[in-house]
């Protein structure tokens, strides 16, 4: 617990107003996406090193972890104040400055990932990693959960774009790490979720703005169908700039949360977009391989406007979803591509069997399925059901030759699963290097250890 000593000292080394030990009008920073609530014992908007330094310095004199947070739109707990203690948002350090010669962006922790984007667009330049929650996650929020998104199976995921990170230590050092610095310390900051480095700034890598694509539609009577279009895409050797997945439960949900914009239900949709000099040629191969498994419909979308209405359908999903029901648990399982047939049969199996509502939707390209469990009434039946149907789908994903998480990380509602993917010399290799970098274990304790 925080003393009135502590509480003190933080509001002397911070300027007015940005340290706050009452939360009844900051109740966001309790939670996140997960719909879990923790309380922490105090909130710091930091602004610059000096402010997380001066933070830092008193947290390691009484004893108090720091969980750093950016939008709070993450889904496995990874900023929630578990263990009390302060909480330091990055929301304000948000800087963006592009070096157009060099064809990098450097930002601070708290832009966000769709202003990233558009500054580098507005010098011709590509910043591809994006995730679904784009226009509100934080550049710091990815790069704690390695996020991906809609490109990621062409473009890759953001430690692919990742030159430098400087940041601040648990011991308090200023550090400044590239793709020089030995033993891939670097690397290994990316998707450590907050608990190994305070992440301060990033450069990443921009490439050129590719030309425009086209937008394809499928629509199937089967959803095993779409799997296997997916696969056999994959198999053929194209690579679209995106290619999504959405079941019937999904379309019905997205129908209800947009009414204007309507997908035609089937039971189960596929997005592609192709770009670049071979978009023609692989759109045209991509309907090919759709129109030999018999869908339901195939168009392709005529303009901009059209292409940028069938996208928001699919960037809104997350929300669709979320409003449909009282409460929702999302996982972000990852399969081999080839495997993403089965892992969809084995989704609709999951909706006989349970007792609460199931769909799913993600991105089909590297097999990375978002899962949703949602309980419509908030009986004890569908909270029962959905801890079993979480821990039978993690079982069927790791039998498939998958990994617990393609973007969401592990947090606090993936630890318990940890050790069904990694054997026990592996995990206290892990535990070896937080020991070893974080001590007295300050930067967010209780997230993906046991």
């Amino acid at each position: 617990m925080m003393t009135d000593g502590c509480k003190t000292e933080l509001s002397a080394a911070l300027p007015a107003g940005r340290v706050f030990f009452d939360f009844g009008a900051h109740a966001e920073y309790t939670r996140d996406a997960t719909e879990l609530v923790f309380t922490p014992d105090a909130l710091c908007f930091a602004e610059s090193e000096k402010d997380i330094l001066a933070a830092l310095a008193i947290c390691r004199r009484h004893g108090l972890p720091m969980i750093f947070r950016g939008a709070g739109t993450g889904y496995s707990g990874g900023a929630l104040a578990v263990a009390g203690g302060l909480v330091i948002s990055l929301e304000r350090m948000r800087d963006i400055a592009v070096d157009v010669e060099r064809r990098t962006v450097t930002a601070g922790p708290g832009a966000i990932t769709g202003d990233i984007m558009a500054a580098a667009e507005r010098h011709g330049l590509f910043y591809p990693p994006d995730p679904a929650s784009y226009a509100e996650s934080t550049i710091g929020g990815n790069i704690a959960e390695n996020a991906g998104g809609l490109r990621c199976k062409k473009y890759g995921v953001t430690k692919d774009y990742v030159l430098a990170i400087r940041g601040i230590t648990a011991g308090g050092r200023i550090v400044t790490l590239d793709q020089d610095t030995p033993f891939g310390l670097m690397d290994l900051m990316i998707g450590s979720e907050g608990t190994l480095l305070a992440v301060t700034s990033v450069t990443l890598r921009l490439i050129p703005l590719p030309a425009p694509g086209r937008t394809i539609q499928a629509v199937f009577s089967r959803a095993v169908d779409a799997a296997d279009v997916v696969a056999e895409v994959t198999a053929a050797g194209i690579i679209p700039a995106i290619m999504e997945f959405m079941d019937r439960d999904a379309i019905v949900c997205s129908n209800q949360y947009d009414r204007k914009q309507r997908i035609e239900e089937g039971a189960a949709m596929l997005l592609f977009e192709t770009d670049g000099p071979e978009a023609a040629a692989d759109a045209d191969r991509i309907k090919h391989i759709c129109r030999k498994h018999a869908p339901q419909s195939l168009r392709e979308a005529v303009d901009a406007v059209e292409r940028e209405a069938l996208w928001q359908t699919r960037r809104n999903l997350s929300k669709a979803v979320k409003e449909t029901a009282k409460s929702k648990t999302a996982e972000d399982v990852c399969v081999p591509p080839s495997r993403l047939p089965e892992l969809v049969a084995y989704v609709e199996e999951l909706r006989s069997r349970l007792r609460v509502r199931v769909n799913c939707y993600g991105h089909a390209g590297d097999g990375n399925l978002h899962v949703n469990f949602l309980g419509m009434t908030g009986t004890e039946a569908e909270r029962e059901d959905t801890v079993r149907g979480v821990e039978m789908l993690f079982d069927k994903t790791l039998a498939l030759g998958g990994t617990l998480t393609g973007e969401h990380g592990i947090g606090i509602t993936k630890k318990d699963f940890l050790a069904r993917e990694f054997d026990p010399p592996t995990i206290a290799c892990m535990k070896g290097l937080k020991k070893a970098m974080d001590p007295e274990n300050v930067f967010n304790p209780g997230k993906m250890f046991v």
